[in-house]
């Protein structure tokens, strides 16, 4: 029976939603600001635990040392590197790479992993929601005949039905805009968006045994610089909100489970 559920997201308008929810005052601890809400009889934990590999993996302890959660979620927002998706869109990651790293000497310690996979069964909860949100499901990068050409693009800024995949997010701690740079990223790691945080979670999820899922909503296309952000805010709220309320739906799911 699950009971207790963390939530970590990496900035304030990742996890508004839940710190919207009704409950004791939000609190700081460690340098991470906190709040315990429940959905449908489920003791959440949410918390912005800052952006990068760093900050999320110490975040992701704090929240299992401190509240012991049955599954630990990461929900946020993301650059798109699937040319079949775009803003608006979601990654469920089945999977989560770890760039700027050599895996191979990581993986000499627990828990032993070159990449971290997320929970079969909550992949399949958070695909349950989607589809039942009315998200289309597209082919991942891995198996898309020309996902590695040089001219394929990234992803979409136009308005589009609603599309999701499960595939593979890859995590860096530099903002990519260099188009070799991204190529490398697709063609090596076959990841279907890029972000800061997500496989610093995973990893200390999987050396804990806590299961893990990670729900990105795509808020840019990668290539964009940071700067390119600045005058799109609500947009980054309202792909933001997407991911959270995504987030909930599997927690109600589970809640049902």
């Amino acid at each position: 029976m699950v009971r207790t559920v963390a939530v970590l997201s990496a900035l304030q308008k990742e996890s508004l939603a839940f710190f919207e929810l009704g409950g004791e005052e939000p609190f700081r601890r460690r340098g991470v600001e906190l709040a315990v809400r429940e959905v449908s009889g489920v003791r959440v934990v949410t918390a912005n635990g800052g952006m990068g590999k760093v900050n999320s993996a110490a975040s992701a302890q704090l929240l299992i040392d401190a509240y012991e959660p049955d599954a630990l979620i990461f929900s946020g927002i993301a650059g798109s590197l699937n040319p079949q998706i775009g803003e608006g869109d979601v990654v469920v990651g089945a999977r989560l790479e770890c760039l700027d790293a050599d895996m191979q000497i990581i993986a000499e310690s627990e828990p032993h992993l070159t990449s971290f996979p997320s929970s079969a069964g909550l992949v399949r909860l958070a695909e349950q929601e989607l589809e039942a949100r009315g998200f289309a499901r597209v082919k991942p990068v891995a198996s898309l005949e020309d996902a590695n050409a040089s001219a394929a693009a990234y992803g979409t800024l136009a308005p589009h039905d609603p599309r999701y995949v499960t595939g593979a997010i890859a995590t860096s701690d530099i903002f990519s805009t260099e188009p070799n740079v991204l190529r490398d990223i697709r063609r090596r790691y076959q990841a279907d968006c890029e972000e800061m945080e997500g496989v610093a979670a995973a990893q200390v999820a999987a050396r804990a045994g806590v299961p893990f899922l990670a729900i990105r909503s795509i808020s840019n296309v990668c290539g964009e610089t940071y700067e390119a952000l600045d005058g799109r805010e609500q947009d980054l709220f309202a792909t933001a909100r997407l991911a959270a309320d995504v987030t909930m739906g599997v927690i109600r799911r589970l809640a049902q489970a």
